[in-house]
């Protein structure tokens, strides 16, 4: 179990944030739980939240900073002129902790904001030769190559040799267990066009920092690891100039997470998995709570897919000041498949990524492919409907001769639906009786409150948008794999399907 922490405490405690409040608030937060490696963000968009000698840290040089700003510059000040600094105090608190400690470093950020901002970096506002979008260069907006503009151009050498300064001396100076190398901060690292051919630079990248832990493991004797969080396809990785299956194969990296959490159900995980087999690296499932993904039963329902597929460890990202409760008996739930295989669980269609505007979503198309949802069905005389298709870890066909299988639900939203409209529904090429279906009370989803980065979150059921309808199905109907979801819809009649579930219940639970 992996959880990354974004660096939330530096702004949410003081000044003076304590390495007493840190052990309270953070650290001990994942004690009894099966947390074995934390990691923490150091901050982005080339500015620092820790006692850098190379980087530009937060707030230096500014007279005017904001509140949330001062206060994240006078606590790591604090911590730098009384305690060494921040990365020192996580480093001996995670070792205390027996956790393994490992800093987070964003490979790019696209996030939108003004050049004047104190969190933009001198490295990008003094050297625009050094960006994606070149100086005097107009990209039409909206598209990806508007989005991802101001990030960093890692074909320049400049950018790589900075880059590599930052890393380098997080792994000389502190006592660390390894470093991750986060590529889904923000996925777009080239040029659109020229990404694929220029892979080879992010490869030798990748390997002097490889070169790097293992003279440092050397010296202090012991193994670093490497650990890297990509885009969720091996080919979307390829395309954007992360040559995963290579640093796999010729033993750059230990540890790989797989995808963002965006698109769980989707992401051809076993891709990773198979392509991992033969080598040394250990292959993770990620989860995004800003997905959103924080109801119980998807996230059974996601680590169960994760484990059937075969991998080693599980991945959290914006979970870090969930209470101390949920890290101790939920996360133990999902470390172990065996308990697993009989919770209750709801499979989601993943939607994908709608006509983005900012920065931030640019730079996440441009590595997250397109998924099955939203999509406008129409009539089709032909005879075939549209297909949906749900991916299935649980054993349906034992569940059921066991007596273990309650009720099971297949639920379909709409952004609207017609009174007495007509509906075929199959599932396996197997009709669900649908005749005169009436809308459900409204879904609901957990998501967090808009102060949620504190110790511990606040969380909120929120109402899903559109209609929703639901059918009840059983085994055989159901089964453990990829099931076909048919719809077809009479004549004259055209609907936009927003959402698609699928909740499987035990007779525990029931």
């Amino acid at each position: 179990m992996m959880i990354n922490d974004d660096g939330w405490i530096i702004g949410a405690y003081g000044p003076p944030l304590t390495p007493d409040i840190m052990r309270e608030k953070m650290i001990e937060s994942y004690k009894g739980s099966p947390v074995d490696v934390f990691l923490w963000s150091i901050g982005g968009h080339e500015t620092y939240d820790y006692e850098t000698e190379i980087g530009e840290m937060l707030g230096d040089g500014y007279d005017d900073l904001d509140e949330a700003t001062q206060k994240r510059r006078d606590n790591t000040r604090f911590l730098i002129d009384n305690h060494v600094g921040p990365v020192t105090v996580i480093a001996q608190l995670c070792h205390q902790a027996g956790m393994r400690f490992f800093p987070s470093v964003r490979m790019n950020e696209h996030y939108d904001m003004e050049e004047s901002a104190p969190n933009y970096g001198r490295v990008r506002r003094e050297h625009p030769e050094l960006l994606i979008g070149k100086p005097g260069e107009k990209m039409p907006y909206p598209s990806r190559e508007w989005g991802i503009r101001t990030g960093l151009d890692y074909a320049t050498d400049g950018v790589r040799q900075h880059m590599l300064s930052i890393i380098f001396e997080l792994i000389q100076r502190f006592d660390v267990d390894g470093i991750e190398l986060d590529f889904m901060r923000h996925p777009a690292f080239f040029r659109i066009d020229d990404a694929f051919a220029q892979r080879y630079l992010m490869t030798d990248l990748v390997r002097q920092v490889r070169g790097k832990l293992d003279h440092e493991g050397k010296r202090k004797g012991r193994e670093l690891s490497l650990a890297v969080r990509v885009p969720p396809t091996l080919n979307d990785c390829l395309r954007i100039g992360l040559d995963v299956e290579q640093w796999m194969q010729q033993g750059l990296v230990d540890l790989l997470i797989a995808g963002g959490g965006f698109i769980p159900f989707a992401m051809p995980i076993r891709a990773f998995v198979e392509a991992a087999q033969g080598t040394a690296c250990k292959v993770f499932g990620c989860f995004e709570a800003l997905r959103p993904t924080l109801d119980e039963d998807v996230m059974q329902a996601m680590a169960a897919r994760y484990w059937e597929a075969g991998v080693d460890g599980l991945y959290f990202f914006n979970y870090q000041s969930m209470s101390d409760q949920w890290k101790r008996d939920f996360l133990t739930r999902l470390a172990d498949p065996a308990q697993l295989a009989r919770a209750d669980k709801q499979y989601q269609v993943d939607q994908g990524i709608v006509a983005p505007e900012s920065q931030l979503n640019f730079s996440f198309a441009n590595a997250i492919p397109r998924v099955q949802l939203p999509a406008r069905i129409a009539p089709t005389p032909g005879g075939q409907g549209f297909v949906l298709l749900i991916d299935v870890a649980d054993d349906i066909a034992a569940s059921a001769a066991e007596g273990a299988l309650g009720r099971c639900t297949l639920g379909l939203g709409f952004e609207e639906l017609p009174d007495d409209c007509e509906l075929y529904i199959g599932i396996n090429d197997d009709e669900i009786p649908s005749a005169g279906v009436a809308p459900v009370q409204p879904w609901f989803r957990v998501r967090y409150d808009p102060d949620w980065n504190q110790h511990p979150s606040r969380l909120t059921p929120q109402p899903v948008e559109g209609v929703q309808i639901e059918f009840q199905i059983s085994a055989p109907q159901l089964r453990q794999g990829v099931n076909r979801i048919e719809i077809r819809l009479e004549a004259g009649l055209s609907l936009l399907l927003l959402d698609a579930r699928l909740w499987i219940r035990y007779t525990a639970s029931t």
